[in-house]
């Protein structure tokens, strides 16, 4: 199994990598892209989202919900809308309220 080290570089976009292999030998190097804040942020979001469905999938087996429940999932439910605006709107510039 290959390990990587991390190097230090002067480019702030991307992670430079030293790979070497199980007898410790420098095989090579590795980039990795560094992702913007955008980039970071919708991947925060898709991840709520996908847990969102689940949650969703649960409130819907309840028979019937609670008050308390139904109140809790209408805020849940508005944090999800809010979660796909930013997403198709494209603004990501923070997951605040999602």
């Amino acid at each position: 199994m290959n390990t990587r080290k991390l190097v230090s570089t002067s480019d702030s976009r991307v992670r430079l990598f030293q790979v070497f292999n199980d007898a410790g030998q420098q095989i090579g190097t590795d980039e990795e892209p560094i992702p913007t804040l955008e980039q970071a942020n919708a991947a925060t979001i898709r991840g709520r989202l996908l847990q969102a469905l689940a949650a969703n999938s649960a409130f819907l087996a309840l028979n019937p919900p609670t008050p308390l429940q139904t109140a809790q999932h209408q805020r849940q439910v508005t944090q999800e809308l809010s979660a796909l605006i930013r997403l198709i709107l494209e603004q990501l510039d923070t997951t605040n309220g999602t």
